[in-house]
């Protein structure tokens, strides 16, 4: 309790607080920004990423096709780039653009060595073949890539130079007739259609220069391929409407590529 001397001659008047001074508006906005500007900073600062994603989205190349490399060699852009062209004169405009264009993306990723086990190589094709070794961090990278673009059905024509192995690993192809393999099903023969036997083999692929001078016969090293169809799956990405209009597409490609008549169906 206060003591006597100090509430003695108080009035009550002298009990009401003062009035706080009238803020000019200028002084009102700084008063705010003083209080939140963490929040402005940090709002700010979202807004700059979320605007950079959506441009990056907004200003990223549109492909008709997509097609999946998955291969024990690094395959020098050039040769992606001269396959995509190859491939995008046999396909349709699926988009109404008035341009047809395929992406060719790759994988490197090596299933079994020559003793059989399980390992991940990467190599570059060069005159004496195929030169060094992935780290875990590429071989990881590749595999988490291969699997989202596998389940968001990014492509359902792929190449393999590991027909067996990728196969054994993911379980992707169906039968070259569009059925659907038992999971234990070895006979990947069945599933897939070498290069070489496919009207592919007769693209005019150029050579091209390696980084040692040397040339590379483009034809020649994909006679090392093999041609694969993605299994229709019972799931929601799937089964809509559009991925299915996409694989029926994509198996007119197929059939362009490779001969056969498109496991898609009609």
């Amino acid at each position: 309790m206060p003591s006597a001397r100090y509430t003695l001659n108080i009035k009550p008047e002298d009990l009401i607080p003062d009035k706080p001074l009238p803020q000019t508006r200028k002084q009102k906005i700084q008063n705010w920004l003083h209080y939140h500007k963490w929040w402005l900073i940090g709002g700010a600062a979202a807004l700059f990423f979320l605007g950079m994603i959506v441009r990056d989205v907004v200003s990223a190349p549109q492909y008709d096709y997509t097609v999946g490399i998955v291969t024990r060699q690094m395959l020098p852009d050039a040769l992606l780039d001269e396959l995509s062209e190859a491939f995008a004169a046999l396909a349709d405009d699926r988009d109404g653009n008035g341009e047809v264009s395929v992406q060719v993306l790759q994988y490197n990723l090596q299933f079994t060595d020559e003793a059989g086990a399980d390992s991940a190589a990467v190599s570059e094709p060069g005159a004496d073949g195929a030169q060094g070794m992935t780290n875990a961090y590429e071989l990881m990278a590749a595999t988490t890539r291969l699997t989202g673009d596998i389940a968001s059905a990014t492509s359902f024509i792929y190449l393999t130079d590991d027909p067996a192995g990728l196969q054994r690993t993911t379980q992707l192809f169906c039968y070259t007739d569009g059925s659907l393999p038992a999971e234990d099903a070895a006979d990947v023969e069945n599933m897939t259609v070498a290069w070489a036997d496919t009207p592919a083999a007769g693209l005019d692929l150029a050579p091209l220069t390696l980084a040692d001078g040397s040339q590379l016969d483009v034809q020649a090293w994909m006679s090392g391929y093999w041609f694969g169809f993605v299994a229709d799956a019972d799931n929601r990405t799937y089964q809509s409407e559009e991925i299915q209009s996409y694989r029926a597409d994509s198996g007119r490609l197929w059939t362009a590529l490779t001969g056969l008549a498109s496991p898609a169906g009609a």
